[in-house]
């Protein structure tokens, strides 16, 4: 039976709206925000209706927390989640596998977003016990090739204040803490989020400086999102600014790396897996091999040689300074 356009559209409303809830506290201010920016543009009051109607239904577990002005709502349970399409057991493991590796390497308050979907993909396994695919799972794992660190812990709130302000390119205040336990306050143009290792860091522009910082999340103690735009320095580029070795620890040169080494299995590994696009592995006289790479100019190096240079057999290490042009 079809339904009345009024009740379809309704229907439609209440659905958009679930689908904006997440599990982390969200102000209805904030949900009214961003349904006007997907196109759907509600009355307050009938917004409000809507979310009291489903935070009262049961079988949505939708919390409500009256105490704060204005109200704000969280999905309490993952069965609060809209249907799933049923998960494939190949879609289930690939889920298990970005479960497993993220845990290592993003706060826990930030991969709760996807819990529904891994909790999806525990459910389809859990219902194909006696499939090979479910096995499988027990036959894999990621290994780091460093020394693995748990993140750091970042403030609840700070994450999608951050995020926020990123999407809507809106001024951010912060409260940070640095490294030296020195505590300041400022507004910053949010400009990019980088993940390096286990740590995430603002890209941003202190307002009034036109100089480009980065602020480690675990560090911001509180942060508000303003309602005044930032102001982007032109033609700024993340990608070209991570490519500019601003997250090495690089002194913003480049160094060919000349290695002699003599085990065939790292000859095989670094041709799978090249230094650099310009790599070059020639066989030496003495039956070892001959290595040159442009790479950069980064401590980086030196944790490489220490964790490959016993296991390479590496006898000759020669770093050649490259100097870069004069811009004209």
């Amino acid at each position: 039976m079809s339904l009345p356009d009024t009740a379809a559209r309704e229907a439609f409303l209440v659905i958009a709206i679930l689908r904006r809830i997440p599990r982390t506290w969200i102000s209805s201010t904030e949900l009214e925000r961003r349904l006007a920016e997907d196109g759907l543009v509600l009355n307050r009051r009938r917004l409000q209706r809507h979310l009291k109607d489903i935070a009262s239904c049961e079988l949505l577990d939708v919390e409500c927390r009256s105490d704060s002005k204005p109200y704000q709502y969280r999905r309490s349970m993952p069965k609060s989640e809209l249907p799933l399409e049923t998960m494939t057991p190949s879609m289930s493991l690939l889920m298990r596998l970005a479960e497993e590796r993220m845990k290592f390497q993003l706060p826990p308050a930030i991969t709760s977003a996807l819990t529904t979907w891994f909790d999806a993909a525990h459910q389809t396994l859990r219902e194909n016990l006696d499939s090979r695919k479910a096995e499988w799972l027990k036959k894999v794992a990621t290994v780091p090739s460093s020394l693995p660190m748990l993140p750091p812990k970042i403030r609840p709130g700070i994450f999608d204040k951050v995020s926020e302000a990123l999407f809507r390119n809106a001024l951010l205040s912060v409260k940070y803490k640095n490294v030296d336990n020195e505590t300041f306050e400022k507004d910053v143009t949010p400009l990019g989020l980088v993940q390096q290792d286990v740590r995430l860091y603002l890209v941003c522009q202190f307002y009034g400086y036109d100089d480009i910082r980065h602020l480690a999340l675990h560090r911001i103690e509180d942060a508000k999102v303003l309602d005044f735009e930032g102001i982007r320095p032109k033609n700024f580029s993340l990608d070209k600014y991570i490519a500019s070795r601003h997250f090495n620890f690089s002194n913003g040169g480049k160094v060919k790396l000349v290695l002699e080494f003599t085990n065939p299995q790292t000859e095989k590994n670094l041709k799978e897996t090249p230094l650099s696009r310009d790599q070059k592995i020639t066989r030496t006289k003495n039956g070892g091999y001959h290595l040159e790479a442009t790479v950069n100019d980064t401590p980086l190096i030196d944790g490489w040689l220490g964790q490959w240079s016993e296991i390479a057999g590496i006898q000759k290490v020669e770093r050649i300074k490259i100097e870069e042009p004069e811009k004209k």
